[in-house]
């Protein structure tokens, strides 16, 4: 098989990052619109003649958490399973050539993700009613309907579960135990993929599930059978579990995005020990962080009408989108050979939080007019808004570096030619 390298456009790393997101933006304003109206248009003939019988408002509301759950199912999960779980493990099993070794990588990755919502479905719809395939697809009442808003609002942030619990095995404990004791891509890889599976079906049944359901039960209370509550809101609001998980994001991201493995590394570099400080460190991070970005924050959310929890999470979404970019798109400018280490860790981290917070409230003030974000061009198509719309360019920004290997800003050429 031919051996193909990746050779940038232009010697200027920041003139790279610039034209990437610029290719990125233009693919997430057509993608999402080929997205949206696609899966939009399967749904509703899936759902045939039922959607006819529940009211417009929740027809809208139903349509949407589906092209969403389309979206995070498909591309967000499996993006986290194929490229950090499993290290992009058998991309160039046909060719290292792009960008044909990407777009096959990428279409087993939506096959991996369609598996997995069937698998993860189907179980949870056996007992479970609004997990159930005739709710979620086929609602025949307005009852219906509402029940399967919940279902897929639960099943679409399992894709949060997954950011919170699977990347961490591999941004704050390098894909520790298997990384140690093996030496197979493949056995480090699936090893990495099942432990973390596990972890973030964990989190989803005591974190996300309770935020979208919650459950009563009868008790026996002398001779009398009443009914309470059996979970409760988890950090009291979804906007709140939002706003914290972002946070708790960013810290867990950051030594491993542009970070070289600090802040942990300055106590120590032995796994687990490492992943262990880091993980303490971005929990400690996120409950400080979250009181005093909600004050600071405040008269923005008033000034946009918005819960100020949900501001703070949309803040710092954008402020890890940027932290990302930089990192896939900008190739951690400055590089070791331009800057010593505290100075090249303090510019990127100054960049990341200046731009981003810049970008953060341009986003919530005019989201409304980006394609992809809450900005349907008049074609009527679901939109995700303010916080899944950033996903929308997250993920082919993610996608074009790590499937892509840059391309289209990078191009193939047989090595040693």
């Amino acid at each position: 098989m031919k051996e193909y390298i990746m050779e940038k456009r232009f010697d200027n790393d920041i003139l790279n990052g610039l034209v990437s997101v610029l290719i990125v933006m233009i693919v997430a304003s057509i993608g999402w619109i080929v997205w949206s109206q696609g899966f939009n248009l399967l749904f509703k003939i899936i759902a045939g003649d039922s959607l006819k019988t529940i009211d417009s408002s929740l027809q809208d509301l139903f349509l949407l958490n589906a092209v969403e759950g389309s979206f995070f199912w498909l591309v967000i999960s499996s993006w986290v399973w194929f490229s950090l779980d499993l290290g992009n493990y058998g991309k160039y099993a046909k060719t290292s050539k792009q960008p044909q070794a990407g777009f096959r990588y990428f279409l087993l990755s939506l096959a991996a993700g369609f598996v997995g919502f069937i698998i993860f479905v189907g179980l949870h719809g056996i007992w479970w009613e609004p997990f159930k395939w005739k709710v979620l697809f086929t609602p025949q009442t307005n009852v219906e309907a509402a029940l399967a808003i919940k279902g897929w609002g639960a099943i679409n942030f399992f894709a949060l579960s997954v950011i919170m619990a699977q990347i961490p095995i591999v941004s704050l404990f390098q894909r520790y135990p298997f990384s140690k004791y093996s030496k197979s891509d493949w056995s480090i890889g699936f090893g990495t993929l099942g432990l973390s599976f596990f972890i973030a079906l964990l989190n989803w049944n005591t974190f996300i599930l309770p935020s979208f359901i919650q459950l009563q039960t009868n008790v026996q209370v002398a001779g009398q059978e009443i009914l309470v509550l059996a979970t409760q809101q988890p950090f009291g609001s979804w906007s709140t579990a939002l706003a914290w998980a972002q946070i708790f994001i960013f810290f867990f991201l950051l030594p491993a995005e542009g970070g070289e493995l600090y802040p942990q590394k300055i106590f120590t570099d032995k796994q687990p020990y490492s992943g262990m400080v880091g993980l303490l460190i971005a929990l400690i991070g996120a409950f400080t962080l979250l009181p005093l970005l909600r004050s600071i924050l405040a008269p923005l959310a008033t000034s946009v009408n918005l819960d100020n929890d949900l501001v703070v999470a949309s803040f710092v979404l954008t402020i890890i989108n940027v932290l990302l970019t930089w990192h896939h798109l900008f190739y951690d400018y400055p590089s070791s050979d331009k800057a010593r280490l505290g100075k090249r860790l303090s510019m990127r981290l100054i960049t990341v939080l200046v731009v981003g917070s810049i970008l953060g409230i341009v986003w919530i003030k005019y989201h409304h007019l980006i394609p992809f974000g809450s900005n349907d061009l008049g074609l009527k198509h679901p939109m995700l808004g303010l916080m899944g719309g950033q996903f929308v360019y997250m993920m082919p920004m993610l996608i074009m570096n790590t499937f892509f290997d840059k391309w289209p800003n990078a191009q193939s050429k047989l090595k040693n030619q």
